[in-house]
């Protein structure tokens, strides 16, 4: 019974409120993920065309990244070689003079 009581008082130690403190971070969303934040909506032309240009810059980044990835990193991901280069092909428009891998 001895060593009952040792365990019953370290537990006690480690969570002396009988996790209530655990129970309230839950409860006000502490311990979980936080939530995305909301999409900005462009009520403007020029707040569009900027969140337009914003889109596709990230959509080029992405497609000269992959461009750049090692085989043994695109087979690991399930794309070939030539996927690869043809989704980076869609993003020449601005990146003279053309690389090719």
């Amino acid at each position: 019974m001895r060593k009952m009581d040792q365990y019953l008082s370290t537990a006690d130690t480690l969570y002396p409120d009988g996790y209530e403190r655990e129970r309230v971070f839950r409860d006000a969303g502490d311990m979980v993920a936080p939530a995305p934040f909301p999409a900005k909506i462009a009520r403007t032309l020029i707040g569009r065309l900027i969140m337009g240009m914003s889109h596709w810059q990230q959509k080029r980044r992405g497609r000269l990244a992959l461009r750049e990835l090692p085989d043994d990193l695109l087979e690991d991901i399930g794309v070939t070689r030539d996927e690869a280069l043809k989704e980076a092909a869609k993003s020449q428009l601005f990146s003279w003079p053309s690389r090719s891998l």
